[in-house]
């Protein structure tokens, strides 16, 4: 499976990937706009414009309608994230747990109907969040490298990651499904963390990240770079490099949906990314969506232990 579209001749700067029996690719045209495709065949399956409410009150009913409309094609599995002026939202799979960060620093868990403000250490903006959709592990990077984790609406501790967070390069968290394994880098160091905040594995990268995912349990880790073009997957246990590809070879290589569509720019660098379990990668190139898998990049040699 490698399929490749052209959607937008602006950068892409978001995908998600919905999980079930039929996987579904969440693309974003922009914060009010979304389209899903099949992630197998590529073939189009709905578009949503996403108008948030006029009233900020969560409470209200207009919200609570507004929640609903953020189920994928099948209602059954929910976005996991959705971006609106002053707030990002972070949503389990069925939608019924719900992270809210307001502003820069301010965390709020809603679940079953109440919403409760996460209590965290003074902190003057978190940089890097990420909620685990399955049973509510909730992760927050700070701008003094310190990680905030929170089991649901429990807080569990603040941790020096001992991370250099500057305006230059991309902070980022991802959290494997059950919290088991958190995924954190500052742009130059990644780190492989616990829930206990114990760093398992520590890698200085040799480049600067561009965007980072993980698949859904963690079993794999994709990275790009900000320069090269190039994206490169880790196994998830220790953070071995495996396989890695240049971007627009990727592309190059996968089938063409549309009829007539244009190839990235060159020099274009990947804007979104995403992974999936079995190998699978999304990503965007400019204006240019890509589903690939692990089989399509080269293999790097493993170290084995000497006899």
């Amino acid at each position: 499976m490698a399929w490749r579209i052209h959607i937008s001749n602006q950068a892409l700067q978001h995908l998600d990937i919905l999980p079930g029996k039929a996987p579904v690719l969440a693309v974003w045209l922009r914060r009010s706009l979304v389209r899903f495709y099949d992630i197998e065949t590529g073939t189009f399956l709905e578009e949503r414009r996403i108008a948030p409410p006029a009233s900020n009150n969560r409470q209200a009913p207009a919200w609570q309608q507004f929640i609903a409309r953020l189920g994928g094609p099948d209602s059954q599995t929910f976005l996991p994230y959705v971006a609106l002026n002053g707030i990002d939202i972070y949503l389990s799979d069925d939608g019924k747990l719900r992270l809210y960060q307001v502003g820069d620093a301010e965390l709020y868990l809603e679940m079953e109907g109440s919403e409760q403000r996460l209590e965290t250490d003074p902190v003057r903006r978190f940089v890097a969040l990420d909620l685990d959709r399955a049973l509510g592990m909730v992760a927050a990077l700070d701008d003094a490298g310190k990680l905030h984790l929170f089991q649901q609406n429990v807080r569990l501790g603040v941790f020096d990651m001992q991370l250099n967070i500057t305006p230059e390069l991309r902070p980022a968290v991802a959290i494997a499904r059950g919290g088991g394994s958190i995924y954190v880098t500052d742009g130059q160091r990644l780190l492989l963390t616990d829930s206990s905040g114990d760093i398992q594995q520590s890698l200085e990268l040799h480049y600067e990240v561009g965007r980072l995912a993980c698949s859904p349990v963690g079993g794999m880790l994709a990275i790009s770079d900000t320069s090269a073009g190039v994206i490169r997957l880790y196994r998830g246990e220790d953070l071995q490099l495996t396989h890695q590809k240049f971007a627009v070879d990727l592309v190059a290589t996968a089938t063409q949906v549309q009829l007539l569509a244009e190839l990235p720019p060159i020099g274009a660098t990947v804007s979104a990314l995403a992974a999936y379990a079995r190998g699978t990668i999304a990503f965007a190139l400019s204006g240019v969506v890509c589903v690939s898998e692990v089989n399509y990049m080269d293999a790097l040699p493993q170290p084995r232990p000497l006899l």
